[in-house]
């Protein structure tokens, strides 16, 4: 299974990452709660702004205080615009 992880600019002690496993599901470390849930978008809080997750059959797998899982056929990952 391949593993793409996307740290903003440096990568810098604090800032969120995220961890795109497969196509299946992404991983988003410190984030800073939920702006937008639905089935084909998940926007996410962050420190540098907002993770935006899209594709289809989208749901939370699990929410915790710094980390969360977002499963579902997924497309595309991007921060404030910048698509990876």
């Amino acid at each position: 299974m391949r593993l793409k992880e996307i740290v903003p600019g440096e990568g810098t002690a604090g800032e969120s990452r995220a961890l795109w496993t497969g196509r299946r599901e992404v991983i988003i470390e410190g984030h800073r709660g939920l702006f937008s849930y639905e089935t084909r978008c998940i926007r996410v809080r962050c420190r540098e702004g907002l993770w935006t997750v899209t594709g289809e059959g989208l749901f939370i797998d699990h929410f915790g205080p710094e980390d969360l899982l977002i499963r579902g056929r997924v497309r595309a990952v991007a921060l404030e615009g910048e698509t990876v």
